[in-house]
């Protein structure tokens, strides 16, 4: 029926995975399934038709516009991630009830010791991926999961058939991103005062009491305060928990390589390369993590202050009525791309030096098979091997770094900030270049980039 082309528009998204069909003129009176069926073809539709659909609108049943036909979405596979014993004992924080914010915290701090031969770690395999098709009848392709490969930590051995992670020590575990680590354990039981002095210790540190002002604590694994943090300063290898909160008066600083997770902060410094969870406020502080902040049990309020993320960011509450200033950045922060320059730097020097010191070593150990060394040429000879053993490892560091900033930098097009319920005037969102001031208060929405804008949608 030629007459179609006039009387029908077809509408079809941006996926190619939905046709809704418009109406531009009456429908003929004589108008048969067939008829439209062929209409659709014409246009390239042979996927997905819905033939219940056509006939209700030959009878009449139901008006235009509707859709028509649907293709099949891809589904991308699931990557493959490591589950640890933590995961076991902690349970989903995610469905913690309000209320309960300080005893899942507690239980967070309460992480029991490990045995010697214990499984703290298991991989779990990517999933394949399921291609989709279009309404046009055309292949869509879907992403695969990636596979992981688990990596030995401190005191840890990966299993004959590289599935389990497994203590070689008695101690406690501590998790790092596709690592987990077994430590030895320092333990305080009380307050950290002079008796103590300041802590450095190759473990982790677990502290039954506060640690006030002045005081330092660096540890290679966890540090796990019961108590509460004034200006101190907390620098970890792995996590940080710290079950009352922080009041730092704008001093000291709480920096973790793994995640940190606490009940509020008031005027404190935090930087994490985990993610970030506090349970009940974060007030005129400056937090960065390259993953996610959530501050959405509870109260759930940030007010003042800096705050930065790599990911995402969930808060129930963003300013206040007073219309604090409130600044917030998501995707990349002004340290991540410092330290993408740095490692850059890093890699390009060592590869230099291995380059360098490989030629010296290759003439010394020439010589060597030649004749003997004179002492002095022994000395050198252990000098170039030593240097080029450092140098390698930088290069490995700063690659396996870059790496992990690479993936942070390919996941942008999807950071967001998630206001579950308010956010007031005078709160600044950047995404990165771009930045949006808010004039005026919104309740449930989700901002997001889009086509280099700033925009929000009803949750």
């Amino acid at each position: 029926m030629d007459s179609l082309n006039e009387v029908l528009l077809i509408e079809v998204d941006n996926d190619a995975l939905e046709v809704t069909l418009k109406q531009n003129l009456s429908l003929p009176e004589e108008l048969k399934l067939e008829d439209l069926t062929l209409f659709l073809e014409e246009h390239g539709i042979v996927y997905g038709i819905s033939k219940e659909t056509l006939e209700k609108i030959v009878s009449k049943e139901i008006s235009l516009p509707v859709t028509v036909a649907q293709g099949e979405k891809p589904k991308h596979g699931i990557d493959a991630c490591l589950w640890t014993v933590l995961e076991g004992f902690k349970g989903d924080s995610t469905e913690v009830t309000p209320g309960d914010e300080d005893k899942n915290l507690k239980q967070v701090i309460n992480i029991p010791s490990v045995t010697a031969g214990t499984i703290v770690g298991k991989k779990i395999n990517p999933t394949p991926e399921e291609k989709g098709v279009s309404v046009y009848g055309e292949e869509i392709k879907a992403r695969p999961g990636k596979d992981l490969k688990l990596r030995t930590g401190k005191n840890t051995r990966i299993s004959d058939d590289g599935m389990e992670i497994i203590s070689m020590i008695d101690g406690q575990v501590s998790v790092e991103p596709k690592v987990v680590h077994v430590y030895p354990i320092f333990e305080v039981n009380g307050n950290l005062d002079l008796n103590f002095g300041n802590i450095d210790f190759v473990g982790n540190v677990n502290i039954r009491g506060n640690v006030p002002s002045g005081f330092e604590i660096k540890a290679k694994g966890d540090i796990r305060v019961h108590g509460s943090v004034e200006s101190a300063e907390l620098v970890s290898g792995g996590s940080i928990y710290i079950h009352q909160g922080v009041v730092a008066q704008g001093k000291g600083l709480i920096d973790a390589q793994g995640e940190i997770k606490t009940s509020f902060l008031n005027q404190a410094n935090i930087r994490a390369k985990g993610d970030i969870h506090v349970s009940k406020s974060i007030l005129h502080s400056k937090v960065e993590t390259q993953g996610r902040l959530f501050c959405n049990q509870g109260k759930g309020n940030i007010v003042g202050g800096s705050i930065s993320a790599g990911v995402e960011i969930v808060v129930n509450e963003l300013g206040n009525h007073m219309s604090t200033p409130t600044e917030l950045y998501i995707g990349l922060s002004e340290s991540i791309v410092t330290a993408e320059k740095k490692y850059k730097i890093q890699l390009k020097e060592a590869r230099d030096d291995v380059q360098k010191l490989g030629v010296l070593l290759k003439r010394i150990v020439t010589k060597e098979a030649e004749g003997s060394l004179n002492a002095q040429e022994k000395i050198m000879k252990l000098r170039i091997r030593n240097s080029l053993f450092e140098s390698n490892k930088l290069m490995q560091e700063a690659s396996e770094q870059l790496g992990e900033l690479e993936e942070l930098f390919a996941s942008q097009d999807d950071v967001k900030v998630k206001i579950q319920r308010t956010i007031y005037p005078n709160t600044v969102l950047n995404f990165g270049k771009y930045k949006r001031k808010i004039i005026s208060k919104h309740d449930h929405v989700l901002f997001r980039i889009e086509k280099s804008e700033i925009k929000f949608e009803t949750l």
